[in-house]
């Protein structure tokens, strides 16, 4: 039998009635291309060659790539990738979605070069931590809000399917999962919007999550407790205000208000 190896995090999902979950999820017809990040031993890769759709299967482990070969065969319709996923070209894709059970320490990550990058899927459906679901998922108020909240809050709309317990899972995980839903999308409100400088604003508000807005604005961008005030006030934010309150919209305001003073930050 393989041996998960614990370094790559490899848990591999056993339980055929989720992998119908996140196939049925990805809405996949014949004509999409389907990246699947870690497909492991196949569970979920031979559902999405079913599906008849082209399957992108990027697979790190070597030694998994055998064990995939033998567990599915070579169907015509998948390209089998040995690849780090956080290296692979997105650029050659015209359109894509990625459906994916993906290793927990690169969730983050990965999340970001497929948002962050100038080719973006059209949706993903992932296996991830619970955790970070509801991390992803947070409301304006919420502890659970921050920087991953808002990449993915500006870039698409995300929702929590479905709670996957650890049991469905070899070797068994320490923490549960859940199947995440993210769509990008194209709001025009965002358009003019230069990500760079809007992320600094963000991770500077995020600098400190215990610090009120304002002290942590203050503190990062060395400004006086009354520019800071001045600049919250003209954004229509309270500044006793924490950054995992703020909306969405809230930042874009901020941003607003900051576009002008670039050079300063």
């Amino acid at each position: 039998m393989f041996k998960p190896k614990k370094q790559l995090g490899q848990n591999f999902l056993i339980n055929d009635s989720i992998v119908t979950k996140i196939v049925e999820t990805g809405e996949i017809t014949p004509d999409d291309t389907v990246i699947e990040v870690g497909p492991g031993t196949g569970i979920l890769t031979e559902e999405l060659v079913k599906t008849g759709a082209a399957v992108l299967a990027i697979e790190k482990d070597f030694d998994l790539i055998t064990k995939l070969k033998r567990n599915i065969g070579e169907p015509k319709n998948i390209k089998i990738i040995h690849q780090d996923a956080l290296w692979f070209d997105l650029s050659n894709l015209e359109k894509y979605k990625v459906v994916a059970n993906i290793p927990y320490n690169i969730t983050s990550p990965l999340i970001r070069k497929f948002l962050e990058g100038d080719n973006k899927p059209e949706l993903m459906v992932l296996t991830i931590q619970k955790e970070v679901a509801e991390r992803i998922t947070a409301k304006p108020g919420s502890s659970e809000r921050g920087l991953l909240t808002i990449i993915v809050e500006f870039y698409a709309d995300a929702e929590i399917i479905l709670d996957v317990p650890r049991k469905n899972f070899y070797p068994v995980p320490k923490v549960d999962s859940a199947i995440i839903k993210i769509i990008s999308s194209q709001r025009p409100l965002n358009k003019d919007i230069e990500p760079k400088m809007f992320f600094k604003i963000v991770k500077a508000g995020f600098a400190s999550k215990r610090r009120q807005i304002h002290n942590s604005l203050a503190a990062t961008f060395h400004w006086t407790q009354e520019e800071t005030k001045s600049v919250l006030t003209q954004a229509k934010i309270n500044s006793t205000d924490r950054a995992e309150d703020l909306t969405l919209q809230n930042w874009l305001k901020l941003y607003d208000v900051l576009k002008n003073k670039i050079d300063k930050i």
